[in-house]
């Protein structure tokens, strides 16, 4: 019989590999990573941390329908130009809003809140009438710069219902 031959393990791969892992690592948080927890891009970066935190607006200002309609609304351009016709009005921000504006065109915000078509939400009853703040469903807006996405869903709505007492009748709260 011959002599028993070792297989030697090849060197290199072991490093290949870890530097692979390292740099797939490096690509997750600094990329992804800083997305956690953020909503989409906006045609126009807008911070409700610096508007509804720093600067203390209230959230009626710009969603001045969230006690007379059953849609808080989106503010249109000009509200903008309220303040910001004296404030930084040469931002790079500011001049594409103002793009806008001067096209007569609204803003196509990309939308963070959805409820099914087949739910009518009426924002009155809970602002007015319950006296909830937006922060319960919206979530603390005053911290974020770019808002999550949030996809209310009935077991949310429910919950909430049931909490506070509330109707929990589908066709006559929330189905019609």
């Amino acid at each position: 019989m011959g002599e028993r031959q070792t297989i030697k393990p090849r060197r290199g791969y072991g490093w290949i590999g870890l530097a692979a892992l390292l740099f797939a690592i490096m690509f997750y948080f600094y990329y992804f990573y800083p997305e956690q927890g953020i909503g989409p891009l906006q045609p126009v970066s807008f911070s409700h941390r610096v508007h509804a935190g720093v600067k203390q607006i209230n959230c009626r200002f710009c969603h001045p329908d969230v006690e007379r309609s059953w849609n808080a609304g989106l503010p249109p351009v000009e509200k903008c130009f309220f303040c910001h016709k004296y404030i930084i009005p040469d931002h790079p921000e500011i001049q594409k809003e103002k793009a806008y504006l001067d096209s007569n065109r609204p803003v196509p915000w990309v939308r963070i809140f959805w409820v099914p078509d087949f739910v009518f939400f009426n924002h009155i009853p809970h602002i007015k009438w319950a006296g909830f703040d937006c922060s319960q469903c919206h979530g603390d807006v005053k911290t974020m710069d770019r808002l999550q996405f949030k996809k209310f869903k009935m077991n949310f709505c429910i919950t909430c219902h049931r909490e506070n007492n509330a109707q929990v009748d589908c066709w006559l709260a929330c189905h019609r």
